[in-house]
């Protein structure tokens, strides 16, 4: 029996009225007019022309104004392509180099309830906003509550949902290996379509580690990495509990971005800080962790380090 990958899609809208029936309505032919030509009597008289008589040339029109960016005359072809997602929080945005690139595949590892799900989250709301479409793969939520959390973070994406411009689908990986791979396959090929989309989330991965060997994670994110280099920005998720020191450092030479997050005692407050242990084009620096919280109707919000350790 093959695992199910269930989409949750919202109800049907009701269907537009069709248009009503035109009456029609017969005219009367326009009698022509009578009209009286004068017989011709001699053969018209051609007179020269002085050259100095000929008129000048008008003077040219003056030019177009320039169009204005988001009037109706503004080419979007001219507009210059996006090349990052933004985090939308400034102090990790700077760490990433400001934001993660396109056709890449980025390593989210954290410990549990460190706000994985939430960073994915807001990636995928800037990308949305951007213009480029979506799609989740969720193994350990519903696609309804991932979509709940999202706006209850002050990230409004049910209308992209809506129209099919974000598309989340439930995976379950808790199943045999075999079937775990057959579903594995099925998900890669839906991804190299050529109409698919140009986010994936896959939230998350932990399961697999516990099916295969480290080797078939491996040949996974490799095969991720190939549809990166086609034009794929891709998301993984994983625990941090699953993947021992070796497979990290595999699993880093491989993605293009690597973003640890953990949860940290400083002092007698428990905060969560995010780690940029890698980002393909950006300088790599020794300051590159942000400790954050998550606020409703915010969701990622930095907190300075002085500040949490007051």
């Amino acid at each position: 029996m093959e695992p199910e990958v269930k989409l949750e899609e919202p109800g049907a809208p009701a269907e537009a009225e069709g248009p009503q029936n035109l009456t029609s309505v017969s005219l009367a032919e326009p009698k022509a007019p009578e009209v009286d030509v004068p017989a011709a009597t001699s053969q018209p008289t051609v007179k020269a022309v002085e050259p100095s008589a000929v008129l000048a040339a008008p003077a040219p029109p003056p030019p177009a104004p320039a169009p204005v960016p988001g009037s109706e005359y503004d080419d979007p072809e001219d507009e210059e392509q996006p090349k990052l997602i933004i985090m939308g929080v400034m102090d990790v945005d700077k760490k990433l180099g400001g934001g993660l690139p396109l056709d890449s595949i980025t390593l989210v590892e954290g410990d549990p309830e460190s706000g994985k799900s939430v960073v994915v989250q807001q990636l995928a709301y800037n990308a949305l906003k951007i213009g480029l479409r979506v799609v989740a793969f969720i193994s350990e939520s519903k696609p309804r509550e991932f979509l709940d959390q999202m706006t209850s973070l002050g990230m409004q994406s049910t209308d992209y949902y809506l129209v099919g411009r974000l598309s989340l689908f439930k995976v379950n990986l808790r199943v045999e290996q075999e079937q775990a791979e057959h579903l594995m396959r099925k998900l890669l090929k839906y991804i190299e379509a050529a109409d698919g989309p140009d986010v994936i989330i896959f939230d998350s991965m932990t399961a697999l580690l516990f099916q295969f060997d480290a080797r078939y994670v491996l040949s996974f994110l490799a095969t991720c990495k190939e549809l990166a280099n086609m034009g794929r920005t891709i998301l993984v998720t994983l625990h941090s509990y699953a993947i021992n020191e070796s497979l990290r450092l595999r699993a880093d030479s491989i993605v293009d971005a690597h973003l640890r997050l953990r949860i940290e005692e400083l002092g007698k407050q428990v905060v969560r800080t995010l780690e940029v242990t890698k980002i393909r084009g950006a300088v790599k620096t020794i300051a590159n962790t942000v400790s954050f919280t998550v606020e409703p109707g915010v969701g990622l919000k930095s907190v300075p380090i002085s500040k949490t350790k007051a």
